[in-house]
């Protein structure tokens, strides 16, 4: 059977899922609506009601699991061999939520204020969640984890001295391998456009990693050791990456990779990682959507889909959290990722 059969129903289902995203002309009146309530009524089409001083967590997490279900919807209308792809893609949730458990317990946070931040995912309920963060072991949230070749990965980072660093770098270097290598699809041109989307993503994650292990003084050694082990585009810029002194060095290395078109006009500043994330954030946007200009009949069509999808996640809860602190329009407009896009 040809790509057009094969992904004839996948790509009309994405088509038709892609018109619902939200567009950059509605953020902005979205934002200035009125109070809180009315933009949690808004975002959630009135499932969710909130009220002065409820727990926004709830409102999260409904959003996160609409996004859940519809990869799940997507899988099943994806061939046999393009759905193990969707389904892993789907997972990150999850690993997300366990990857913050994790963190919470490593830094001794209060388990209150932990999962004010903390969106539960999967076999993570807000209960499970809790009763782990107060346990404080990392053994007992390792023991819940299905996937037993993550266990594997995991159990040497334990004891580890930098526990919470090492266990967070084991799931995504896990993860995104796992990612990356379901991406090999018999068909070459359906690999192409998965590892495309799928390789820029994690050459991203990497570049972040850099410029992070930079601010916090780990070495060229520690840095290696924590990246994912996919180099897709950066060439030997990965190791310089790592080996860069400072910021300035960093950026100097960016210019000689692909990436580079993501911070033009754009000041990378000292101290913070926030804008390089946003600017790679934006540029891999980008890619999604261009992908849509292209053959329809492939993964790469519901991939550009679904990261498109986490991307609105990020910038609904920018928006939530936003108008919960009371942050004006303007600094709320420039965290988003797919504002002007």
């Amino acid at each position: 059977m040809t790509g057009a059969g094969r992904y004839a129903e996948l790509a009309a289902a994405v088509r038709s899922f892609k018109g619902e995203l939200i567009r950059p002309s509605q953020i902005e009146r979205i934002i200035e609506s009125g109070s809180l309530s009315e933009v949690v009524s808004s975002l959630t089409g009135g499932h969710v009601t909130y009220t002065d001083g409820s727990d926004l967590n709830s409102v999260e997490t409904y959003l996160m699991q609409r996004v859940v279900e519809l990869s799940q919807r997507l899988a099943a209308y994806a061939p046999h061999d393009s759905r193990t792809l969707i389904r892993l893609f789907s997972t990150s949730h999850e690993l997300t939520c366990l990857k913050d458990i994790l963190r919470s317990i490593a830094d001794r946070i209060d388990p209150e204020e932990a999962l004010e931040h903390v969106v539960p995912a999967g076999k993570f309920t807000r209960e499970r969640c809790k009763e782990l963060i107060e346990a404080r072991n990392p053994n007992r949230v390792v023991d819940l984890i299905d996937d037993e070749g993550l266990k594997r990965a995991l159990a040497p980072k334990l004891s580890a001295e930098r526990s919470a660093i090492g266990l967070v770098s084991a799931i995504d270097q896990y993860h995104y391998t796992k990612l990356w290598n379901a991406a090999n699809i018999p068909d070459p041109l359906d690999s192409q456009s998965a590892k495309g989307l799928i390789g820029e993503f994690i050459d991203h994650l990497n570049i972040l990693l850099a410029f992070r292990a930079r601010l916090i003084g780990l070495d060229a050694r520690l840095t290696l050791e924590l990246m994912i082990p996919v180099n897709y585009a950066l060439g030997s810029a990965l190791n310089e990456l790592a080996e860069s002194t400072s910021i300035q060095n960093l950026t100097r290395v960016l210019e000689k990779t692909p990436y580079a078109k993501a911070f033009e006009g754009r000041a990378i500043v000292d101290g913070s990682a926030v804008e390089v994330e946003r600017a790679l954030q934006r540029s891999h946007a980008v890619s999604c959507l261009n992908a849509f200009a292209g053959l329809p009949f492939n993964v790469g069509l519901a991939l550009a889909f679904l990261f498109l999808k986490n991307y609105e996640l990020h910038d609904l809860f920018t928006i939530i959290n936003g108008k919960a602190s009371g942050a004006s329009t303007e600094r709320v407009l420039n965290q988003m990722v797919l504002r002007g896009l």
